[in-house]
């Protein structure tokens, strides 16, 4: 009898085992939303097509970004060309590189001026940002100083935007090349019937140096938490391949401004952008540039960029990871 009861109690324990369901533990769900965010209009916008009704997130001149690395008021993240954010962090600036988001969309475009549609010494050339910053170094990199005398330096992509629309500088002055980004460059051309491309960088660029271009770089405060750093990362590259994926999406984000607001907003016309996305550079990539690369999965490849510039190699202390 006691050998039954035994036994009957083993089948109830072993029941009782199957029945227990299994302690679901949930993954921590970090907020990321308010982290500020500053990243210069132009294309570096469309990384973040989600972030539109975002108030932590601002657009702003490229020629801004330089005064915002220092002080109170510096964003947890900060958007900029590769060789200004590593020359802010060598001069002090309180950041870590975190992510590649552009891998070129620089083009030289004629504004129909130049008679023999030859880039010649003397013909007049447009350059956005300034002289620090990578339009100019990449310009210099390609061409020397042989056209130094007749460069012009318009504040922003909009601005080089409006030389190639016109034919003019913002100062009135007839010009014949505009170094210039996408999408600014597909809005001016259907604003000037004239204007057309005369160069694609990135092709250009690869050709001389081997190398794939790399632009719009994201920084993180070192103020933001590793956890909350990665975080924001992990998002950011879902929702740029999403957006890849479907261009649609970004379309959509970008609605949120419209007319001339949008384009005050972004520094662009959004209505051209799902068909710059889908039209391809002379390298086959996206006519954009956009994508999403760890910086530090990449330390190499930006270290022999930054090489071409006269620039050493990078401190693995200077990455986010």
């Amino acid at each position: 009898m006691k050998k039954i009861i035994t036994l009957l109690f083993i089948v109830l324990l072993v029941l009782c085992g199957c029945t227990k369901k299994e302690e679901t533990v949930e993954p921590e769900v970090i907020d990321t939303s308010s982290l500020s965010i500053v990243s210069p209009t132009g294309a570096p916008v469309l990384a973040f097509y989600n972030q539109m009704e975002n108030e932590n997130y601002t657009r702003v001149s490229a020629d801004a970004i330089g005064a915002l690395w220092t002080g109170d008021n510096s964003p947890d993240v900060i958007v900029v060309d590769l060789t200004s954010g590593i020359k802010a962090i060598e001069n002090g600036a309180d950041y870590k590189l975190g992510a590649v988001l552009t891998f070129g969309n620089f083009y030289l475009a004629g504004t129909g001026n130049d008679e023999d549609k030859e880039l010649n010494t003397g013909d007049s050339v447009v350059l956005f940002g300034n002289e620090n910053m990578l339009p100019n170094k990449v310009w210099h990199y390609l061409f020397g100083e042989e056209f130094d005398e007749n460069l012009v330096y318009e504040g922003n992509a909009q601005l080089a935007a409006g030389a190639l629309a016109s034919g003019k500088s913002s100062e009135g002055n007839d010009v014949d090349y505009v170094f210039i980004a996408e999408p600014a460059l597909t809005a001016s051309l259907k604003n000037n019937e004239n204007a057309y491309v005369y160069m694609d960088i990135q092709e250009a660029y690869k050709n001389k140096s081997g190398l794939d271009m790399i632009q719009a770089t994201l920084f993180i405060n070192n103020r933001v938490s590793e956890e909350t750093g990665k975080a924001f990362l992990d998002e950011l590259e879902k929702s740029i391949n999403d957006g890849l994926n479907n261009p649609t999406l970004i379309e959509e984000g970008l609605s949120v401004y419209s007319g001339e607001e949008a384009v005050t907003q972004y520094g662009f016309n959004p209505a051209v952008v799902l068909n710059v996305l889908n039209r391809k550079n002379a390298l086959g990539n996206n006519a954009m540039g956009l994508g999403f690369k760890r910086a530090y999965d990449i330390k190499n490849e930006i270290d022999a960029f930054l090489n071409v510039f006269g620039i050493e190699d990078t401190g693995e202390e200077i990455y986010f990871r």
